[in-house]
């Protein structure tokens, strides 16, 4: 009887095992991965100075890139004004979104008028998008393709090239 179990044990191992292996993508190096495509979960958010912005309006339209920060972040305050340049000189093929992390509105629109911020920045004074999107710390940005899907996150500062290659996507 513990024969039997345990061929079975062996052959649904072997029939998993050949699954991954069969439905894995080598990369550049040679190793493999299983690919998985992780759609970005929509939301809905106030903008700052009035108004709402809905993710899923962008589908379709244009690679997003979410800017998770708060306005007492040092990193924050280095990183917002060269992705503000990026921006102005890529808005036509790609969409920022400033995500505020549960602070009071005033202090906000002071920050980001005082930085010049162009692009939408909305108010995600509950917390939950940043939840959603399993954000640990400020200035963390996550890549969203046409498609609506996440194909990347960068925790840190975003680089012009960051910008390019989405909208290469």
């Amino acid at each position: 009887m513990n024969k039997i179990i345990l061929g079975i044990i062996v052959v649904v191992a072997l029939v998993v095992g050949f699954y991954l292996v069969s439905s894995a993508t080598p990369t550049a190096n040679g190793t493999a991965h299983t690919p998985a495509i992780q759609v970005a979960p929509d939301f809905t958010l106030e903008k700052l100075g009035g108004g709402k912005i809905v993710l899923a309006d962008y589908k379709g339209k244009k690679p997003v890139i979410l800017d998770f920060w708060t306005t007492w972040c040092p990193n924050c305050k280095r990183d917002i004004p060269r992705q503000n340049e990026w921006y102005k000189k890529y808005k036509d093929q790609i969409e920022v979104i400033g995500i505020d992390m549960q602070e009071e509105p005033s202090i906000v629109q002071k920050f980001v008028s005082d930085l010049g911020v162009v692009y939408p920045v909305v108010l995600d004074s509950t917390g939950d998008v940043a939840r959603k999107y399993q954000v640990a710390y400020t200035n963390y940005h996550v890549l969203i393709s046409k498609d609506g899907n996440i194909v990347g996150t960068i925790p840190g500062d975003i680089k012009e090239s960051d910008f390019t290659k989405l909208i290469a996507l």
